[in-house]
C-alpha cells in the first residue's frame, strides 16, 4: 500500500552490502526489466504451500526479506535450503535454519500424534 493505493514495490539489492531499496514499482523499471517484471508477474499469485517465515521464532523482519531474495519465503523451504548458501548469509541465517528444523520436526510430530489419535477412535 502507498498512499492508500494498493501498488507493487520492488525490492532491489545494493551490490557489495546487504541494504535492500524498497521503491514502488515505476514504469521506467518495468521497461528496463522485461524479463523480470514478466517472472514476477507469473509467479505473483501463486499460492505459497507452507509455514510463512513471520511465524518462526527469532527472525527478524530484514532477515525475513534477505531470505525471500534468496527465494526461501517458508519456514520449510528454509528446513531444505542449503546450508552453504546461508552460511554465505552469516551465521543467524545457519542458527534460523536450525530453528526451522526444530520447528519442522516438531510439527510432523504433532500431526504424526493427531493422526494416530484418529484412528485410535
Amino acid at each position: 500500500m502507498f498512499n492508500g493505493e494498493m501498488r507493487d514495490f520492488a525490492r532491489i539489492p545494493v551490490t557489495d552490502t546487504k541494504d535492500i531499496l524498497e521503491t514502488p514499482v515505476r514504469a521506467t523499471d518495468v521497461q528496463r526489466f522485461p524479463k523480470e517484471w514478466a517472472e514476477f508477474k507469473k509467479n505473483e499469485n501463486k499460492k505459497i504451500t507452507g509455514t510463512l517465515l513471520d511465524t518462526l521464532p527469532g527472525i527478524s523482519e530484514d532477515k525475513k526479506i534477505e531470505l525471500e531474495l534468496k527465494g526461501i519465503q517458508t519456514i520449510e523451504q528454509l528446513d531444505k535450503a542449503k546450508s552453504a548458501i546461508l552460511q554465505s548469509m552469516g551465521d543467524v541465517y545457519v542458527s534460523l535454519q536450525k530453528i526451522a528444523q526444530l520447528h519442522v520436526k516438531a510439527n510432523s510430530k504433532s500431526s504424526t500424534k493427531k493422526t494416530q489419535e484418529k484412528k485410535d477412535k
